[in-house]
């Protein structure tokens, strides 16, 4: 089941009854039970999609197969990280964002997926999913945090998830400028890995 939640609310959704009409498609699930299935964009400059091939860079890094446990997709966007995380094997994925459009497009992406059984969808903060996460005490692989680069969140998203863990097994994958420095360990979390394509760099951080 594919639900939408708020602080205040649970809205039940299980059927989309909208025409998408976002962008044109331009990105796929690149490898697992659902590799070549394209999906969608939020419309306009709500969301910035990893490219496929930093996308493919970075489940690389996370090694062939998934671990087990669930993905955590904190800033979903199109939903994307995580749905590749699921075609690979994830056992199931939550994706928290705050835009509608955002939100949409998850909803047509899961759709494509379909993968509405296997999903959780939360309007909200960041923080706020996350709390929602550890509180529910299900095992977590990887944590992705690919916040507006604007916002300048990594900091405060990783030492949040370092202090505070719940059931993470594996650790967080950071996608994020090559010029933002980050911390070698953030709480119980530290980095083992950094990657740089051209103006974008990923960053792998394990739970110790």
């Amino acid at each position: 089941m594919l639900w939408y939640c708020t602080v205040k609310s649970f809205l039940l959704v299980t059927t989309v009854s909208y025409v998408w009409q976002g962008q044109e498609e331009s990105m796929r699930i690149i490898a697992g039970a659902w590799k070549g299935l394209t999906l969608v964009a939020p419309k306009g400059s709500v969301a910035r999609p990893s490219t496929d091939r930093v996308k493919e860079s970075m489940f690389n890094l996370l090694g062939i197969d998934w671990p087990g446990g669930a993905a955590v997709d904190l800033f979903a966007g199109s939903g994307a990280l995580g749905l590749e995380a699921l075609s690979r094997g994830a056992e199931g994925a939550y994706f928290t964002d705050t835009h509608a459009a955002s939100l949409r497009a998850v909803a047509e992406n899961v759709r494509r997926c379909q993968a509405q059984e296997r999903v959780t969808v939360w309007r909200c903060d960041w923080r706020t999913g996350w709390s929602r996460v550890v509180s529910l005490g299900v095992p977590v692989a990887w944590v992705f945090v690919d916040p507006p680069y604007a916002a300048s969140l990594w900091d405060e998203v990783l030492s949040v998830i370092g202090q505070s863990p719940g059931g993470l097994t594996h650790g967080v994958v950071c996608e994020h400028p090559v010029h933002q420095t980050l911390a070698d360990t953030y709480g119980c979390l530290e980095q083992r890995k950094n990657k740089r394509y051209g103006d974008i760099a990923v960053s792998i951080y394990r739970r110790m």
